[in-house]
């Protein structure tokens, strides 16, 4: 019985600890200064600081801006657009490598926010698709779940680096970025392969992890001490 009350008090502190103010919240802090916003779609957003640095954040629907004096949404952003704040994030900006259009891709498959197509030298490849996007294909808006396989689509896609590798983030002001006007669907590049998973793991799914592990190794302990004193 000690034993199974031990068990309840771990639960019992595990479920005080999730629920606990700040344990879900993650937040990056990113001050850009006169950015000048290149692309927007969505919840993403892609800046381009006076350096040359480009970066590409996902911004929160509350988030505000300074524009030309003014407080602005992620939603009234626009290209062209000089912005001033400090982005608050869930997770680090991404560094952006190379933009490039695709003038005709075929759709290969859909699931979540990733899109795998084949590109024109026939390499398929996986993209995230930021929240919200419409995508023009025959002269109508589509949703990302109403892609269909061989539908043909041209997009423009922004190559980013993990947030671990920003360090080396002095390098590409040597080489000022070109961020053509944007064609066709935004999609964002982000590394994965086709079967691997888009993007990292958060705050939230470690904690679920650690959660279980502590779980499992109670339950198991707990077990083997009842059949001990069997």
């Amino acid at each position: 019985m000690d034993h199974l009350r031990a068990v309840r008090i771990l639960l019992a502190t595990l479920v005080c600890f999730l629920f606990a103010p700040g344990v879900w919240a993650q937040h990056v802090q990113t001050k850009v200064e006169n950015a000048e916003v290149v692309y927007v779609e969505g919840n993403d957003v892609v800046v381009k600081s006076t350096n040359g640095e480009v970066r590409q954040f996902e911004i929160s629907d509350n988030s505000k801006f300074t524009v030309d004096g003014k407080d602005v949404t992620v939603q009234e952003l626009k290209p062209g657009m000089k912005l001033t704040a400090m982005i608050t994030t869930a997770l680090p900006p991404r560094w952006v490598d190379t933009v490039e259009v695709i003038d005709v891709g075929t759709v290969w498959k859909s699931f979540g926010s990733s899109l795998i197509i084949k590109t024109p030298e026939g390499e398929n490849k996986m993209y995230r698709v930021p929240k919200g996007s419409k995508i023009s294909l025959g002269g109508q808006e589509k949703t990302l779940d109403q892609l269909r396989e061989g539908d043909k689509i041209t997009a423009t896609v922004v190559r980013t680096r993990p947030p671990l590798e920003t360090g080396n983030a002095t390098a590409l002001a040597l080489h000022p970025l070109a961020t053509p006007a944007r064609v066709g669907a935004l999609l964002i590049d982000e590394g994965a392969k086709p079967g691997e998973p888009s993007g990292t793991w958060g705050t939230p799914s470690i904690i679920i992890l650690i959660v279980v592990i502590l779980l499992v190794a109670g339950l198991i302990l707990l077990a083997f001490r009842r059949k001990r004193k069997a």
